[in-house]
């Protein structure tokens, strides 16, 4: 009398494949876990800054002393006429923040970087009055400042918070 049972050997095959499912899947998660820190890509911005300091006819500024969470992702010098200089960054709060300078005659410079804020007010940063725009549409805040021949401009995604540590940063450079 033979003891083979159909059910036993169906459930111990469903049991083996189970097995091996889960096998691949736990190695599936261990390797992504391992990947999922994030890595945001950094610029220098030196020669941008250099080439700023050197080319610009208004007195050029440049962040100093940001805390290392600050991650320079992007820079963008125009050196037509007026010359400006866009530098953004990712913020430790995952936002993003951008400064740009240029000639404080460039009135066009604000409705850009602000993307047509509205007035929001004033802050004061470094015991300097930073005039505040916020463009509710697309969620932007910025920070300006004239100071003497310069337009200072720190917009972006953060909260007026963040933008005032990058806009409390920036020292004129020469």
């Amino acid at each position: 009398m033979s003891t083979y049972n159909r059910s036993d050997a169906t459930f111990g095959s469903l049991a083996a494949a189970l097995g091996l499912i889960v096998a691949i899947l736990l190695v599936m998660a261990w390797v992504v876990n391992g990947r999922s820190g994030e890595h945001i890509p950094s610029v220098d911005y030196g020669p941008d800054a250099t080439a700023l300091r050197e080319g610009a006819e208004f007195t050029a500024y440049a962040p100093e002393g940001l805390p290392g969470e600050w991650v320079p992702t992007s820079t963008r010098l125009d050196t037509g006429d007026p010359m400006t200089w866009v530098l953004g960054f990712a913020t430790p709060a995952d936002r993003h923040a951008e400064f740009a300078i240029g000639d404080a005659g460039d009135d066009a410079l604000i409705a850009e970087i602000t993307e047509d804020g509205e007035p929001d007010g004033s802050t004061e940063i470094g015991g300097r009055t930073w005039e505040r725009y916020y463009n509710e549409a697309e969620i932007r805040r910025s920070l300006v400042l004239q100071e003497g021949d310069t337009r200072l401009i720190v917009a972006g995604s953060a909260d007026y918070e963040e933008l005032g540590v990058l806009a409390g940063s920036l020292r004129a450079q020469g």
